[in-house]
């Protein structure tokens, strides 16, 4: 069998965010007998101050990469839809495909909606010259159809979800316990979560709600539930990885997600999925094409307090219909969203794009 070699190029596995989770846990799980992967580590590297300068740091990286990427049969690149991601990438893309003439697999992970306006009105053409990729990977139909409009042919566009790592507990969970997982902005809906939760607990004294993350909203969210009276009700966590955050989401029932973030598709969403919890969020970018109302939990359109204090309250009146939920969360999310199942259809798609 033909050995394929395929290049990745993603931020260094130090750096938080979206992106160097998911190729820090495929390089842990990546295992196949056709496909060799190598990773080539773009953007800033923590501690390094000098290559921290982005001009310096891209030129560097192109330098490096004209000299490795003959060795290459594909290479991917895993740009966020942002002014300065689609520059760097945008030039990485034009070296490995226009110039080294080598098969590519574009990655969208972010998606800010208002740069996609912006080439919507301005940029559709360069944009589309800048990556002719021969495959592309996005978290969300409507990001494919955004493609599509732009020219790009659809049968070259496949949807992909994020990624989690799915951990053995048996640690018994409560649907009295809410999570909040996320870092504190207000985008993110994190003082909403503890609005809805102070509502509820006038009825319901024993409900608990961590927040677990970190941002520049916590000193004002741990504020509020101090001169509140919140404190019985509401565990701030700090900042969680690993086994750490695993444990917190098993003893929990619910995953409380109010979001107005312009998302790609939260990695919590899954995380809190793949441990079995009920799911109350919004039906934003990527979330409604994995999220089915009533069996995962509840997609709410609005901001309104009320209509979470709703759902919740049914969740938490109806322990069967929650436990179905659990149950179908955690079926659901090992089946698709784990890293090794994740793996195996990278597997397939890195050699067919490979081949193609």
């Amino acid at each position: 069998m033909l050995r394929i070699n395929v290049l990745i190029l993603c931020p260094h596995p130090s750096e938080k965010g979206g992106v160097a989770d998911y190729y820090s846990l495929l390089k842990k799980y990546f295992r196949s007998d056709r496909i060799e992967i190598d990773f080539f580590y773009t953007g800033s590297k923590s501690g390094n101050t000098l290559s921290n300068n982005r001009m310096i740091k891209t030129f560097k990286d192109l330098f490096l990469l004209a000299g490795l990427v003959r060795n290459y049969d594909l290479v991917v690149i895993n740009p966020s839809l942002d002014a300065k991601a689609v520059i760097r990438d945008g030039i990485y893309h034009i070296l490995v495909k226009r110039i080294m003439q080598k098969k590519t697999l574009v990655f969208f992970h972010g998606w800010d909606l208002e740069f996609e306006q912006k080439i919507d009105r301005y940029f559709k053409r360069v944009f589309k010259t800048i990556f002719n990729f021969d495959r592309s990977l996005v978290l969300a139909r409507l990001f494919k159809d955004k493609l599509i409009s732009w020219g790009f042919h659809p049968e070259k566009i496949d949807i992909e979800t994020t990624v989690y790592e799915h951990y053995d507990l048996t640690l018994e969970c409560d649907v009295n316990k809410i999570v909040f997982l996320s870092r504190f902005v207000r985008e993110k809906g994190c003082m909403v979560a503890i609005q809805i939760v102070e509502i509820l607990s006038k009825q319901f004294p024993e409900i608990k709600l961590f927040m677990a993350g970190d941002g520049p909203m916590a000193s004002e969210l741990k504020e509020y539930v101090r001169s509140s009276g919140l404190v019985k009700y509401v565990e701030f966590t700090g900042w969680l990885e690993g086994i750490e955050k695993h444990r917190l989401l098993k003893l929990c029932g619910i995953m409380l997600y109010p979001t107005a973030f312009g998302e790609g598709l939260p990695i919590c969403l899954l995380e809190g999925m793949g441990t079995g919890l009920a799911i109350v969020t919004r039906p934003v970018a990527g979330i409604p094409d994995i999220f089915e109302e009533g069996e995962n939990g509840f997609l709410i359109e609005s901001l309104n307090l009320d209509d979470y204090v709703e759902k919740i309250r049914f969740l938490l009146n109806n322990k069967k219909v929650w436990q179905e939920i659990s149950n179908n969360n955690r079926k659901k999310a090992i089946e698709r969203f784990e890293i090794r199942s994740v793996a195996k259809r990278l597997d397939r798609l890195y050699y067919e794009v490979a081949h193609s």
